[in-house]
């Protein structure tokens, strides 16, 4: 499981925002924050690069992980 939190530069929570997650050693997945900035994905692996409306914003630990995604 991801579990991504998505917030702006300027700290507030980015709500409804697409997350993509893609999986070391294969797979994708997608889906959306909601209104706490949190997009709890299904994937089958921990570890992987994080895309947000398409622009990558992390690579590393799909666990808890925390985003800026500027505006």
């Amino acid at each position: 499981m991801a579990n991504i939190h998505v917030e702006y530069g300027d700290g507030k929570d980015a709500k409804n925002v697409k997350v993509t997650v893609s999986v070391d050693g294969g797979g994708m997945a997608s889906g959306f924050t909601g209104s706490d900035g949190w997009a709890n994905i299904q994937t089958s692996g921990t570890r992987g690069k994080v895309y947000v409306n398409g622009t990558e914003v992390k690579n590393g630990s799909l666990q808890n992980a925390r985003v800026v995604y500027p505006r």
